[in-house]
């Protein structure tokens, strides 16, 4: 497929955010300024429709805040004449991958979900001590209930969406656009910590790993790359590229 075809096709997903959520804004405070001039007395929801009206275009302003840098970088990545890499595959190759993912996210996801549910435990049964109120195991229940089915759910519209995606590779040296979901690791005080070649499978997969802060502590993220046949070469270079930024 001729490369400018394919750069065509591929959608800045980041700036379509922005374009809708600027708009969401601009709704929300015309929605704002004509229940404020409508004559609604604030007593009778007005003041509340206001609020809600505001808080929504601020919200809408956040996200935009957000995805610009994004969209910024995904145009970057795409309109790069020279990426580090352009990956093209075949069916089975790309099907192998995808398989693949699906195993490494279950592994992860189950390892993460063991965690919590032994954190769950002990923090249910401290608060038993301390409050007496069986209340609290529904509640831990329900939380563990939730997180069960979301890490069973997650892979799958993952692999779902790697199915329905383009099937190509773009990677950069700071971002990468995989089967269609962009991933960067610029933002918010992201940074690299690991990137290595996973061999042990039916195709190769390039790790690119990092960290970003959260409310809680650091969140770590795996872009996982599915390396073609006679690319391997270029995959290690890759590796070495993207090691120089590891502090």
């Amino acid at each position: 497929m001729d490369e400018t075809e394919t750069l065509n096709k591929i959608i800045n997903k980041p700036r379509r955010v922005v374009r809708n959520v600027i708009i969401i804004a601009v709704l929300m405070v015309a929605g704002a300024f004509i229940t404020g001039y409508s004559g609604l007395d604030g007593m009778d929801g007005g003041y509340a429709l206001i609020v809600i009206f505001g808080f929504l275009a601020l919200s809408a302003v956040v996200t935009a805040i957000v995805y610009i840098p994004r969209a910024r970088e995904f145009n970057r990545l795409i309109s790069n004449l020279n990426p580090l890499a352009h990956w093209t595959y075949t069916d089975q190759e790309w099907n192998d991958f995808i398989k693949e993912d699906l195993k490494e996210m279950i592994a992860v996801n189950k390892a993460t979900l063991r965690l919590v549910i032994i954190i769950s435990i002990v923090v249910c049964a401290l608060l038993l001590l301390v409050y007496r109120d069986n209340l609290f195991i529904l509640i831990i229940a329900g939380i563990i209930l939730l997180l069960t089915i979301a890490s069973f759910l997650a892979p799958r519209i993952r692999s779902n969406s790697l199915k329905k995606g383009i099937h190509e590779v773009y990677i950069g040296n700071t971002s990468a656009f995989v089967g269609g979901t962009f991933h960067t690791w610029t933002q918010a005080g992201a940074h690299l910590t690991a990137v290595d070649i996973y061999t042990e499978s039916a195709i190769p997969v390039l790790h690119i790993i990092f960290e970003f802060p959260t409310l809680q502590a650091s969140q770590q993220e795996i872009i996982r790359i599915p390396v073609p046949s006679g690319k391997m070469e270029e995959a290690r270079k890759i590796v070495d590229q993207l090691k120089t930024q590891i502090k």
